[in-house]
């Protein structure tokens, strides 16, 4: 219509530096594609990143994260949130990657625990003008504490505040014509805030983002990430909107103004999920020859060294529904292995949704075996009480497809669940490998990997008493092992009994 303005904003989330295309995901150049085609449709358009950019492919890894750098670069990037994983290079690489990628990094929650002051390294807001329309973009990460031990030390200083509160200072600032643009016509949020549906697959579960949408009602969209969904709905009459993970699509936000005063008609959330017609995107030539240029430098060097033979396929996930099977995997076997020989404990646990879909047969290369364990966890030893090891143990009896999560691998114990019981109360029986009976009270000596040392999604580990991170890995510990066996064989955990693993 000529007498209304249309303006764009396209979100990629959680890319996790999945530069390469499979039958799963975009790849960089086809996903340069259709962000390309997009905005040839939609001229007025603005691209932004939804943050964890840069954790995912050995290939980007071993180049500090350039290749996706200059994804960002190459669709014309203005801002991207921080997520969390963007944390796990400690400060140094920020400022690299937004001169790399001609983008402005933004969390206004992000501050200087003496100071409150924000890092050099990323703005609160960003502010441009489009077609005559002012959009401020309001940056926020999701909340977790940086001072943990297994974080940078250049993190420790910081602290990542309450978002909403924050966000309401800076809506009135920038609403009181602050900024030197003046008065924004449209202010967004864009966030690494975690948002899903709930059991039910309508309710949308995610406190920060709920609650940032029910106490900042001026906000004319929120672009959510972290959780990996495809989501396109209204929280308290905000636009929210999220592009799903590892540029398999992209979410957007089309908002429609008066041509006149640019007052706001509408804002209206969507997404495009190309997850089902991946085969017929052509790649972006450019970004095909470049991320190939890569791949050749990277295999040359270290990547390239093949440090085992798998004898076989070994399959971690199930091919049509990406769920980790339940009884373990020669790859999380091979985990719990590391964990428990490295440390001399007695039980060890390992989240297993940190491993991806598994290893074709033939010859590992040291590439391979970074890409499916994309999560370089340090590991770390405590004592525990029985009955917590219990409850941590009920908490890792899950499915994704069910609870949300992927199933926790095991050793030292001898263990029978049942799948028809309720979350939480589904063990029947547990003992030691030696068949003797855990005892709840008594202290045993474990090892598990950071990510679930952290209290991450429902575990819980406070209880334990002498924590020391070790400051080995499990990834290092998984390619030494198979180096020492020089082969991999697909040998399924025999300690671990399930009833009703299939309803």
């Amino acid at each position: 219509m000529l007498d209304t303005k249309v303006i764009s904003i396209l979100c990629v989330n959680d890319f996790h530096a999945e530069i390469f295309p499979t039958d799963r995901v975009l790849g960089s150049a086809k996903l340069v594609s259709v962000i390309n085609r997009f905005k040839e449709e939609n001229p007025n358009t603005l691209v932004v990143f939804g943050g964890d950019n840069y954790k995912g492919d050995p290939i980007s890894e071993f180049f500090s994260g350039e290749p996706v750098s200059c994804l960002m670069k190459s669709v014309g990037a203005v801002a991207s949130a921080v997520g969390n994983h963007e944390f796990d290079y400690g400060r140094d690489k920020f400022k690299e990657w937004q001169r790399q990628g001609n983008y402005t990094f933004l969390a206004a929650n992000l501050l200087d625990r003496s100071t409150q002051a924000a890092p050099d390294f990323v703005k609160p807001y960003y502010m441009v003008c489009v077609d005559g329309v002012k959009i401020a973009m309001i940056g926020l990460a999701t909340m977790e504490p940086l001072n943990k031990a297994n974080r940078s030390t250049d993190l420790h200083s910081l602290e990542i505040a309450d978002g909403t509160e924050i966000t309401r200072k800076w809506v009135d600032y920038l609403n009181d014509g602050n900024d030197e643009l003046g008065k924004p016509d449209v202010i967004i949020a864009l966030t690494h805030y975690g948002l899903k549906y709930g059991a039910d697959q309508i309710t949308p579960v995610g406190d920060e983002a709920i609650t940032l949408c029910r106490q900042i009602p001026e906000l004319s969209g929120v672009f959510t990430a972290h959780w990996h969904q495809f989501m396109s709905l209204e929280i308290n009459h905000v636009a929210v909107a999220q592009g799903g993970s590892f540029g398999k699509g992209f979410a957007v936000l089309t908002i429609r103004l008066s041509q006149e005063d640019h007052r706001i008609l509408n804002v209206t959330p969507g997404y495009f999920d190309f997850s089902a017609r991946l085969h017929e995107i052509c790649p972006d030539t450019n970004t095909q020859n470049q991320v190939e240029a890569y791949y050749k430098k990277a295999m040359d060097n270290e990547l390239g060294e093949v440090i085992g033979v798998a004898k076989t396929d070994i399959v971690h996930r199930s091919p049509s529904g990406n769920e980790v099977y339940l009884e373990g995997s020669p790859l999380s076997e091979l985990a719990i292995r590391v964990l428990l020989e490295t440390t001399n404990s007695q039980i060890a646990m390992f989240f297993s949704g940190s491993i991806g879909q598994g290893i074709k047969k033939g010859n590992i290369t040291l590439y391979m075996l970074y890409k499916i364990v994309y999560i370089d966890s340090g590991i770390v030893t405590m004592k525990l009480k029985g009955k917590d090891i219990i409850k941590n143990i009920e908490n890792g009896i899950s499915t994704l497809k069910q609870e949300g999560a992927s199933p926790l691998a095991f050793g030292g114990l001898k263990v029978t669940a049942d799948y028809a019981k309720p979350f939480g109360h589904r063990i029947e029986t547990i003992c030691l490998e030696n068949g003797q009976p855990l005892d709840a009270e008594r202290y045993y000596d474990i090892a598990v990997d950071e990510y679930i040392a952290s209290n991450e999604i429902g575990y819980d580990f406070s209880n334990g008493l002498d924590r020391l991170h070790t400051g080995k890995s499990v990834r290092d510990g998984m390619v030494q092992r198979i180096k020492n066996m020089s082969h991999l064989e697909a040998s399924i955990p025999r300690h671990y009994t399930i009833k009703n693993k299939n309803l």
